[in-house]
């Protein structure tokens, strides 16, 4: 409710703050008038010199908490924003990406969840260290926002594990899988050969209505259905047709960009 108030009274450019300004002058002065009215009985000041009394009075007042308004307001953005994105890379972090995919989900939005993750990543920590590391994170950002379209949403959940949700017919999933897998080249010393990695992914489209935990566990194992098939690969969990043990991956679709 609070933050309703804050968000409303929050001035939003220039002719935003002068109907905000006047409308709460009018209030204070009809106010003023009715409170004066209700003590004495009378109006003792002519209209317009009363409305100037008032004016001169609250303006200053209304001013300053419309500024102090508008400041908490930005402040609770910038605040919001930090809570949700990930330092390192600039993207959502796991809280921020669980609840737009959640609310995509109650809007009646159908999409795919993946979990893409770095392959051998703490040999590359361990050769290279961290510093190679956080750049090798950052270079896979930037590999998902080159592959993604600006209306799917992308995060890193994980220490090397980031999230996907995708809306776009599963006849694309291959490509978009061939574009998330190739190796990655990181550069941390010009007079150096580059890091070469990949990302394992793993897929699952999620059901109408279904909670997204459900459709996260059905891609992380497929997920580790492609680190087992060799790595670099996408493996789409698909349903299956006969009774299985459950927590397996029933069916599935698999390839690798090595190999093709």
């Amino acid at each position: 409710m609070a933050m309703r108030i804050i968000r409303w009274t929050t001035p939003r450019g220039g002719f935003d703050t002068v109907f905000k300004f006047v409308f709460f002058m009018v209030v204070i002065h009809a106010v003023s008038v009715s409170v004066e009215y209700a003590m004495v009985g009378e109006i003792g000041l002519p209209p317009l010199m009363r409305f100037a009394l008032s004016t001169l009075t609250a303006a200053p007042f209304v001013a300053l908490a419309l500024f102090a308004v508008h400041r908490s307001y930005v402040l609770h953005l910038q605040l919001a924003s930090l809570a949700s994105t990930d330092m390192l890379t600039g993207m959502k972090n796991r809280r921020a990406f669980f609840t737009l995919i959640e609310n995509h989900i109650a809007d009646g939005d159908q999409g795919i969840a993946m979990i893409a993750d770095a392959d051998h990543f703490k040999d590359i920590n361990d050769t290279y260290g961290h510093a190679v590391g956080d750049l090798c994170l950052q270079a896979i950002a930037e590999r998902l926002r080159d592959v993604t379209n600006p209306d799917e949403t992308i995060a890193r959940i994980g220490g090397e594990e980031f999230g996907l949700f995708i809306r776009r017919p599963t006849s694309e999933i291959r490509d978009l899988g061939l574009a998330l897998c190739s190796p990655i080249q990181v550069t941390y010393d010009p007079a150096r050969k580059p890091v070469c990695l990949t990302l394992s992914v793993g897929a699952a489209r999620i059901d109408l209505g279904e909670p997204l935990e459900r459709a996260m566990r059905r891609a992380d194992e497929a997920l580790y259905q492609a680190k087992l098939a060799g790595r670099g690969a996408l493996v789409t969990w698909v349903a299956p047709s006969l009774p299985a043990q459950s927590g397996a991956v029933q069916s599935r679709t698999s390839f690798n960009p090595a190999t093709g």
